[in-house]
């Protein structure tokens, strides 16, 4: 099974300072993930046949350290990977990850889109039909305290909602999606 290591992140220094993160070089690490500011694509420990077949860039990188935060993220726990077709997605990810999913279902109900989950890590691929070109367009982290996140990373300058509950258990507070032109989420108890 293969561990997301590193992802490339849009925007740039300040707007990732604003939002409470330690930025050194162009690079902050979420849990043992290391991202790249301006880059794009993804990195696994290991990737078991050729990753050209995902569409997006994929590269194999090593476990980073895990680095404090002020704003107290802790932990990547999705990022959302949106393919033309669920199925042939599916069959790929399977064979460049050398796992197949551990769940595929229709999470927001029968009119909702059928998603696959991989655990890749501290982390999970969101895998979402949505009949255009493959691409990673947003990223949801751990906080164990998601009002003291939210707090410090208006403190800091970052534009995030409110808390609401999350479709997926626990609540989730979003980022203003023109602050970085992705979608950022955070999402605690």
């Amino acid at each position: 099974m293969s561990t997301l290591t590193w992802l490339g992140v849009p925007g740039d220094e300040p707007a990732w300072a604003a939002l409470g993160f330690a930025v050194v070089g162009g690079e902050f690490t979420v849990g043992r993930v290391r991202c790249s500011i301006g880059a794009s694509g993804w990195g696994f420990d290991e990737i078991h046949s050729d990753p050209t077949v995902l569409g997006v860039r994929t590269v194999t990188s090593p476990a980073a350290a895990p680095t404090a935060h002020p704003c107290g993220v802790t932990a990547a726990d999705h990022i959302v990977y949106t393919v033309p077709d669920l199925n042939s997605a599916v069959a790929a990810l399977n064979t460049v990850l050398g796992s197949a999913p551990r769940r595929r279902f229709h999470p927001r109900g029968p009119e909702g889109p059928e998603m696959a989950f991989y655990r890749v890590g501290e982390a999970f691929i969101e895998v979402v039909a949505s009949g255009r070109e493959p691409a990673l367009i947003g990223l949801a982290l751990k906080t164990p305290d998601l009002d003291a996140t939210v707090a410090q990373m208006r403190l800091s300058g970052g534009p995030v909602s409110d808390p609401r509950a999350a479709v997926q258990g626990g609540r989730i507070a979003s980022v203003a999606s023109d602050h970085l032109k992705w979608g950022l989420a955070v999402m605690g108890t």
